[in-house]
């Protein structure tokens, strides 16, 4: 099994139990992937626990 297409072939055949195995195995060491050029990333929720106020996101977009 050497090719993306093998290998999806393989998972598509486990059985539910083997295929959650392999999910959880690829989410553990899935690489963090940081935003690409000038995107803009916000906090669902604030540091405070408090809800998102558009102020918070005006905020945010100056800070550049």
């Amino acid at each position: 099994m050497s090719t993306l297409a093998e290998i999806e072939k393989a998972i598509e055949a486990l059985p539910p139990e083997q295929w959650l195995e392999i999910r959880r195995w690829m989410v553990c060491r899935t690489p963090k992937v940081q935003p690409a050029g000038n995107a803009h990333t916000l906090p669902l929720v604030p540091a405070t626990g408090k809800s998102i106020t558009q102020e918070h996101i005006d905020d945010a977009l100056d800070s550049d």
